[in-house]
């Protein structure tokens, strides 16, 4: 499960190769703009065109800012650590450290002691606690002697086990409040751990050094963008040349993505403003509420809704990645043409590299290395079965955890049903198109060999987004079978 790699630097023979029309020129393979941005006049236009790109990016609503600090990180040389540092406590300050307080504040009132409470105080405690935990497990896990040997597991086990201790009735009141805000404190930052424990025995970096890397100021989701720090350090840029380069990329990156940027605006202008077309979650709606659209607006709102997905993931990685690249750090892409994939498995790889990164190395790695070890087949279906279902399906369920403490476990679980159902269909589906890729024959054509694959894979992607539905609790899986009948002309 792995993405084709991205070049980085030069050709061979340190040429631009044969000159092609591009809308976003490749900067960073002229040798005179990688020499001129080394020297102060250099870094100086540099600077200005981030700044130029960030209030771009401003004015259509994307948030570049951490652009700027990127930029003075890659510039700070041995102190570019301790800078990293505090541009992500910084920013996490901003964010609240990305605690969900209105959650926490309902609790509070639902178990009657509001009033008892200061919460910003409780906030800050909880903060320091789960910070000294982390610090502390990764301190330990640096021990051959307390070293956890399935890191992963172990953190998994205790949350989901916590998690279940709020619903127990002695919990009631200011135990659950209490328990509650640890969860939540500590959610954001889980899967950051589970690397910092992984990388943990072969990282001897400071601790607060890997702290750093807790959500990075560059951007993250709960999905970690750079892995930890072991992988953050094979990308970093050694020399002057690497971190020019590097540089380059990332404003080169942050050109295209402005215009996927636009672009996304005006085709939601087009097609929702003028065109009037529904959005898919509304057609849905409309249909569950007995009056069903024609079904040639419900599949324009889905092919659209597909579209837009892309475009969005894709400005929302880049943007991340471009802000990383200005740091200093030469990461891939996180969404590298999806519509060109012929496999399910391939498009899976190029659609959100970073999330599919972290279920490869959390989930399928360690199945791999240690179930079916004598059926080589089974053991890779298997292995990719529990990453894109298992890995998938907790991720998520952790991610949306404020549904337990809303709905109750048994309601919340139970209204995961069509999420489930869709990562079921989607690891099933990627594990088949793992054992059964080949090498297609040129013979076949370029209509054969590239384009009806591609658009069977779009179309599959398209159909299963009926069922991938993480936030709603409210519709069952069969109302959205139903729905996709009506979509393919089936009678029910």
């Amino acid at each position: 499960m792995s993405i084709e790699s991205q070049s980085y630097g030069y050709t061979a023979t340190g040429s631009l190769g044969k000159p092609s029309w591009r809308l976003i020129p490749q900067i960073d393979r002229d040798p005179n703009l990688v020499a001129g941005v080394q020297s102060t006049s250099g870094r100086l236009l540099l600077w200005c065109t981030v700044v130029l790109l960030t209030v771009l990016f401003w004015r259509i609503g994307v948030d570049f800012s951490a652009a700027a600090l990127a930029v003075a990180c890659a510039y700070v040389g041995r102190h570019r650590r301790v800078l990293i540092l505090l541009a992500t406590v910084l920013l996490l300050y901003r964010s609240g450290f990305l605690i969900d307080r209105p959650f926490l504040e309902r609790m509070a009132v639902t178990e009657g002691v509001a009033d008892r409470i200061h919460q910003p105080l409780l906030e800050a405690v909880t903060l320091v606690v789960v910070l000294a935990l982390f610090a502390g497990l990764l301190v330990l896990q640096g021990s051959a002697s307390t070293a956890l040997r399935r890191p992963t597991l172990s953190i998994l086990v205790a949350f989901l086990a916590l998690l279940a201790l709020t619903q127990a009735p002695v919990m009631a009141g200011m135990p659950r409040v209490l328990l509650w805000s640890f969860l939540m404190t500590s959610q954001p930052y889980l899967w950051f751990l589970a690397y910092g424990l992984v990388d943990a025995g072969k990282n001897r970096s400071p601790v607060w050094q890997r702290l750093s890397v807790f959500h990075p100021f560059w951007g993250s989701s709960l999905t970690p963008f750079g892995k930890g720090l072991a992988y953050l350090e094979r990308f970093e840029a050694k020399t002057p040349d690497e971190l020019a380069v590097t540089q380059l990329k990332g404003v080169k990156l942050a050109a295209w993505i402005l215009v996927l940027a636009i672009v996304k605006i005006c085709l939601g202008e087009l097609v929702h403003g003028r065109l009037q077309l529904p959005m898919f979650d509304d057609n849905l709606l409309q249909y569950l509420a007995g009056h069903p659209l024609p079904r040639l607006v419900g599949w324009a709102s889905l092919v659209s809704f597909f579209v837009e997905d892309l475009l969005g993931m894709t400005v929302f990685g880049g943007v991340i990645v471009a802000t990383a690249r200005l740091a200093g750090f030469r990461l891939l892409r996180n969404t590298w043409r999806p519509l060109e994939s012929t496999t399910l498995a391939d498009f899976w790889n190029r659609y959100y590299f970073y999330y599919k990164e972290l279920l490869v190395d959390h989930f399928f790695y360690p199945t791999f290395i240690r179930c079916f070890r004598g059926h080589r087949r089974l053991r890779m279906f298997f292995a990719t079965f529990m990453a894109a279902c298992v890995g998938n399906l907790l991720f998520h369920f952790i991610r949306d955890i404020h549904f337990v403490g809303d709905m109750g476990l048994w309601r919340a679980v139970v209204g995961e049903q069509s999420h489930a159902f869709y990562t079921f269909v989607l690891a099933v589906s990627v594990g088949l198109s793992q054992m059964r890729r080949a090498p297609q024959p040129a013979s076949r054509g370029w209509l054969r060999r590239r384009l009806l694959p591609c658009l069977w894979v779009s179309t599959f992607f398209c159909l299963i987004h009926v069922f991938d539905a993480p936030l709603d609790r409210e519709h069952t899986l069969l109302q959205r079978g139903e729905f996709l009948f009506y979509l393919l002309g089936v009678t029910t």
